[in-house]
């Protein structure tokens, strides 16, 4: 690897749907666990539903939904190892683990619906007759497919922190999405406006030095 290569840093706006289509992420040793609290993901469905109801009106088409007002859900650090290709969550682990329990949910709730937006290139890939998510996490996957297929996963003594945490997140966007945007007139707009309109700062390093430095100095400086 050149040294230009190395100390190269790449950082632009994109949206959930991008971010996540058909992309497979390695998570970093210090993102390992998956920590969100209730208030946490009470706070994201709160702002997310605010944010989307200030611009829908029942009279739009949804084409409309294009020009609704975005919301910042901030920046993601990725480091990418040149050799591999492979992509390394060094910052925003518990914001996409979040977004992946959010995003099942919602394609939870559309089954029953005669008309549904396509979300599952966004939760997982699929070979073989296999699922394989977004973020290679072994310990993840049981729990990812159950909640996937069942909207419920039944914990076991073995499962970790990270698993207990997302089964209980899960439980707490069930209990906390409003119920008017739930109906099939309206979300379909709402997942619209999720994957297109919120958007994220992807910043990439091509060195796991240079990633740990954007890191820090975004955390050392309070930015949130």
């Amino acid at each position: 690897m050149t040294e230009a290569i190395r100390n190269k840093i790449q950082a632009s706006d994109t949206n959930i749907s991008n971010l996540l289509k058909d992309k497979k992420f390695t998570i970093d040793y210090f993102q390992r666990e998956y920590r969100w609290q209730d208030k946490h993901i009470k706070m994201l469905v709160d702002d997310l539903a605010t944010a989307f109801l200030k611009s829908y009106n029942p009279i739009h088409k949804r084409p409309d939904v294009a020009n609704y007002q975005g919301y910042y859900l901030g920046p993601i650090v990725f480091s990418i190892n040149t050799e591999t290709g492979k992509k390394s969550i060094i910052d925003g682990q518990q914001r996409i683990t979040s977004i992946t329990l959010l995003l099942i949910y919602l394609n939870n709730i559309q089954k029953k619906y005669k008309h549904s937006v396509n979300i599952s290139g966004l939760i997982f890939s699929e070979q073989y007759g296999e699922k394989s998510f977004n973020m290679s996490d072994e310990d993840r996957d049981n729990c990812l497919s159950a909640l996937f297929d069942n909207g419920e996963y039944f914990i076991n003594e073995q499962d970790n922190e990270t698993v207990r945490n997302m089964v209980d997140r899960y439980e707490d966007i069930e209990q906390s999405f409003p119920e008017d945007i739930l109906s099939e007139g309206v979300l379909p707009y709402f997942i619209d406006w999720l994957i297109g309109n919120v958007v994220i700062v992807e910043i990439t390093a091509y060195s796991d030095e240079n990633a740990y430095t954007i890191f820090e100095t975004m955390n050392d400086r309070g930015l949130n």
